[in-house]
């Protein structure tokens, strides 16, 4: 009974486990059908690849053939070196170690010459596990420790953990079994920190094979039931074949009839993938259980064992992997390579060294023609202290036209106060001269002994005290925000509701021109992002800006019937746009280039000193990171358009 509820276990999770890696696969070929870009096909070959190497190698070498061509064809290293990297992991899992050494060979080339460092680690690692299948131990020391150190210093700890496992096999190899364990012990704990899911089957089986070693038997077999429960869970045909291999070898050592059920699967695993050597090794095991029990599935199995066997010698590959000259070769032509690369490196510096030292011949020349020239020196000398001069003036003066500038927006903001303020005075002046008469009435009735008609005035009296009140915090209110908004900036950003900031100023900008000028009249509105955020900035800065292009569109529009200001604000993903638009005459073609620039106005002479944008400018971009642009058509009108950047404040 047992035994019938653990195959039928097993044969779920397999069952399951191939359902989702097709649907995945399934859902990458229709990725593939309508990927448009050239580097996205092919990173969707290679990651066909890279899931078909442990199920169907043929099929992995088709799209990885694929992408490999198609990375040359349009010089793409990173999808050429993907490529190579999982073509050679598909001819490991066929048992073909030369072939594989030198496609990684050639990635690692084209991964330092394109410095993807991340990839040059995992092609050393895969050269160090080849040497190390081939039983090259020193060269397998020499490409893992390479391969540690490379990883280790991109900080990429997941794919650590296949390395010091391989760590681990080499001394494993080498009978040293506690620095196996050490190792082994070291990658499983690796592994299970950084949810390394596609290494935990690898982990569980060296710390199984540690206990094989030792004799422990049972704990043996706990790790690789473990290790075969991991593989189903990743779907890797091959590494299902390869463990149910070794837990049917553990049974028999032990007697146990599950042998067989294990060696039926690493079989049928092995058939799935075309994976010569486990099926080899899982028909022989099978043909050894049954020749003295039932000959027809002993030649059965012997003749699987033959096919096998057959196909590795066609290819070649059983005399490879014992050919261990085939590596060397690779390895040497890679190093002679390697160290052409350096040699050109090498010329090209000196080439450098020679151009230089024929630079610094000329330099001498020129140096020694110099002092031949001393009153040519002298001549410039002086030139250039008339220079100097001449731009300290200029300095001069334009910090006392920024000064000018400065003034001129101050007393802007000042005829705009007193405009606010006005109508708030007005109600205070007019409730207090009535309730002063107010006051007069209710004695004069008081002295006739009229109590009703005292007791009304007084009502009255009350009401018109508590307006002056309402209208004295008004008045307060304004001073308050006016005296906030004309202090001097601090320099420092802090959260400000912009709606509310260009509302301000808005209004400012249109009661301080009236102030100035009687007759001018113009209609404005707002478009204001109810949802706008709050946002980090210098407030008495960007305020001076949106007061000046506010100034500068009442400008615009003082000829035109029907003049009207608009202000919006709008946010997009991660920005907050200020539009400050006019219907007025336009700013003509050849001027839109020169409007930034510091002194140039449109204005006529003594009514601007052409800096008001120059420094709206510089405290958009400078100081707040943002952008300040124009569109205008003459005719037409103009908007500016102010672009922040911003981060939400919780």
């Amino acid at each position: 009974m047992k035994k019938l509820i653990l195959t039928f276990f097993l044969v779920l999770i397999f069952g399951i486990g191939f359902a989702q890696s097709y649907e995945w696969i399934d859902s990458l070929k229709h990725n593939l059908a309508v990927a448009k870009q050239d580097t996205s096909k092919i990173q969707i070959m290679v990651a066909l690849c890279r899931n078909y190497r442990n199920k169907n190698p043929d099929s992995a070498q088709y799209y990885g053939q694929k992408a490999l061509d198609f990375s040359r064809k349009i010089n793409f290293p990173l999808g050429e070196v993907g490529a190579l990297h999982y073509l050679s992991m598909t001819q490991i899992n066929l048992g073909n170690l030369p072939n594989a050494l030198e496609i990684n060979l050639t990635a690692l080339q084209i991964a330092e010459k394109n410095n993807l460092t991340d990839l040059a680690g995992r092609i050393l690692k895969d050269i160090g596990i080849i040497y190390l299948d081939a039983k090259d131990y020193p060269k397998a020391l020499k490409y893992l420790q390479q391969a540690k150190t490379l990883l280790v210093s991109v900080h990429q700890n997941q794919l650590l953990t296949d390395v010091i496992s391989n760590l681990g096999g080499y001394h494993f190899e080498h009978n040293q079994l506690d620095s196996a364990a050490y190792y082994f012990n070291l990658a499983y704990n690796n592994m299970l920190k950084y949810n390394v899911s596609w290494a935990k089957s690898y982990t569980l089986h060296d710390l199984g094979s540690i206990q094989v070693k030792k004799g422990n038997t049972r704990q043996a077999l706990d790790y690789f039931q473990q290790s075969l429960k991991a593989a189903y869970d990743q779907n890797e045909i091959t590494h299902i074949s390869e463990e149910s291999y070794e837990i049917a070898k553990l049974y028999q050592s032990i007697n146990q009839d599950s042998c067989i059920f294990y060696a039926k699967k690493a079989l049928s695993a092995a058939q799935q993938g075309n994976f010569y050597e486990n099926l080899m090794n899982a028909s022989s095991f099978l043909a050894e259980i049954y020749e003295k029990q039932d000959a027809q599935k002993t030649i059965y199995y012997n003749k699987i064992t033959l096919a096998a066997k057959d196909s590795l010698y066609n290819l070649g590959k059983l005399n490879a992997l014992k050919n261990i000259t085939d590596f060397d070769e690779q390895e040497r032509k890679y190093e002679i390579e390697t160290a052409t690369t350096a040699y050109k490196n090498q010329v090209q510096f000196y080439l450098f060294l020679a151009g230089l030292a024929i630079f610094s011949l000329i330099a001498f020349i020129l140096y020694r023609n110099n002092l031949k020239e001393k009153k040519a020196k002298k001549l410039l000398h002086q030139q250039k202290e008339e220079i100097q001069t001449t731009l300290l003036t200029l300095k001069s003066t334009q910090a006392q036209l920024i000064q000018s500038e400065k003034l001129a927006s101050l007393g802007e903001l000042t005829a705009g106060i007193a405009h606010e303020i006005q109508n708030p005075l007005n109600f205070v002046n007019n409730f207090s001269e009535v309730s002063t008469e107010l006051v007069t009435e209710m004695k004069e009735e008081l002295a006739v002994g009229n109590q009703q008609s005292a007791n009304e005035i007084a009502d009255d009296l009350k009401q018109n005290l508590e307006k002056i009140t309402l209208h004295g915090k008004r008045a307060s209110s304004i001073v308050k925000g006016m005296l906030e908004h004309s202090k001097a900036s601090s320099g420092d950003k802090e959260p400000t509701d912009i709606n509310t900031l260009a509302d301000e100023y808005l209004r400012l900008a249109y009661h301080g021109l009236r102030a100035k000028d009687k007759d001018f009249n113009s209609d404005f509105k707002t478009d204001f992002d109810p949802d706008l955020p709050k946002i980090n900035i210098i407030p008495q800065d960007m305020g001076r800006v949106i007061l000046n292009l506010i100034n500068n569109a009442f400008w615009a529009v003082k000829t035109v019937e029907n003049p009207l200001v608009v202000v919006k604000t709008e946010q997009t993903e991660n920005k907050i746009i200020i539009k400050i638009k006019d219907n007025g005459s336009g700013i003509p073609e050849n001027m839109k280039v020169k409007i930034f620039q510091p002194f140039f106005t449109t204005k006529p002479t003594g009514q601007g000193t052409g800096l008001g944008l120059s420094l709206a400018y510089d405290i958009v971009t400078k100081g707040h990171g943002g952008t300040l642009e124009v569109k205008s058509a003459e005719g037409v009108g103009s908007e500016f358009i102010i672009t922040l950047p911003f981060k939400t404040i919780e």
